[in-house]
């Protein structure tokens, strides 16, 4: 099946909804969309859809991510794919959340920064990576960690000048003037904080009060740990804009943990904070393997588990 999204072309990013639509359909059958997306949308059926296609443009946001900034020499989709099935490993995962639209804006984020390298007018590109992190922090609060990451993007990318984090602080705080003004204006002043503390604290307690599903965040921890000890192996043979590029996705994917342990209400449903990352590693390490017989093998195992994983889920305890 990988051998579906070796090529970058229309028909193929196609295949990535195609894709999705697979690996959310029985959710999406099953009334996942409850919530969020369910009452934004008004309906589950419309909230499953919104999902897929978040998920969909995540995924091609993603390969654009990697294939423009050439973070590997061949050209082909595996970041999105590994992705979207990242984004469908969890039950958790399998309900829409506001954290999806967040994580669309911080890829975005991404690629703005990703633009400053060797240009001579930077301010625009820090500008606007600051201004959607305040904007994916009105939407997930805990994302104003991203704003360092943002500084610490720039001093890797070029020399970093005094009135960079004057930069970054103006475009971080102006989508929060906007949203505050805007309160204020309706007469909504008294629901501004509540809305930020709905979703910005340290539960430590209530992450691990379940010992039922420790061993969801034990195999998130496996994979994240994989990611950094093979940190050689991604930096190898590139060119050095792609090495310092792919250290500042390591960073982002700190950044996700540490946005994981700040945003309340605490789960296991936060660990989709870090899937754009970790699906981006796990496409960029199954593409290195020059052989494709095993990479196959290993994504339809995934892939036909999730899905096994999904009517067992709903059979059993819907």
């Amino acid at each position: 099946m990988l051998s579906l999204f070796k090529k970058n072309s229309f028909f193929n990013s196609v295949l990535l909804l195609i894709y999705a639509i697979i690996l959310q359909l029985i959710p999406a059958l099953n009334g996942s969309a409850h919530g969020f997306l369910g009452d934004f949308t008004g309906s589950t059926f419309l909230g499953s859809l919104a999902h897929i296609l978040i998920l969909f443009v995540q995924a091609i946001f993603i390969n654009r991510l990697v294939i423009e900034n050439r973070l590997h020499k061949d050209i082909m989709l595996f970041p999105g794919v590994f992705f979207i099935l990242f984004s469908s490993i969890l039950p958790e995962f399998w309900s829409p959340s506001h954290i999806h639209f967040a994580n669309l804006i911080i890829i975005w984020s991404l690629y703005e920064l990703f633009q400053i390298y060797k240009t001579n007018n930077a301010a625009v590109h820090v500008f606007n990576a600051s201004f959607l992190i305040g904007l994916a922090s009105i939407i997930c609060p805990p994302m104003l960690w991203y704003l360092i990451l943002v500084l610490l993007g720039i001093s890797n990318l070029k020399k970093i000048e005094l009135v960079h984090p004057l930069q970054i602080i103006i475009g971080g705080i102006i989508p929060w003037f906007l949203w505050v003004t805007y309160h204020f204006w309706k007469g909504h002043e008294a629901q501004l904080w509540p809305a930020v503390k709905a979703h910005l604290g340290f539960n430590f307690h209530d992450l691990f009060i379940n010992t039922g599903i420790l061993w969801r965040y034990a195999f998130i921890a496996l994979v994240i740990i994989l990611i950094f000890l093979l940190y050689n192996e991604f930096r190898k043979k590139k060119h050095i804009q792609a090495q310092k590029k792919i250290d500042i996705l390591y960073i982002a994917l700190v950044t996700s943990i540490v946005c994981f342990f700040f945003h309340l209400p605490a789960g296991t449903n936060n660990l989709i904070l870090m899937a754009p990352m970790v699906g981006t590693f796990i496409g960029l390490l199954f593409s290195h393997s020059k052989k494709s017989t095993i990479p196959d093998l290993i994504h339809m195992i995934l892939f036909v588990g999730v899905l096994i994983m999904q009517i067992f889920y709903y059979t059993n305890f819907k």
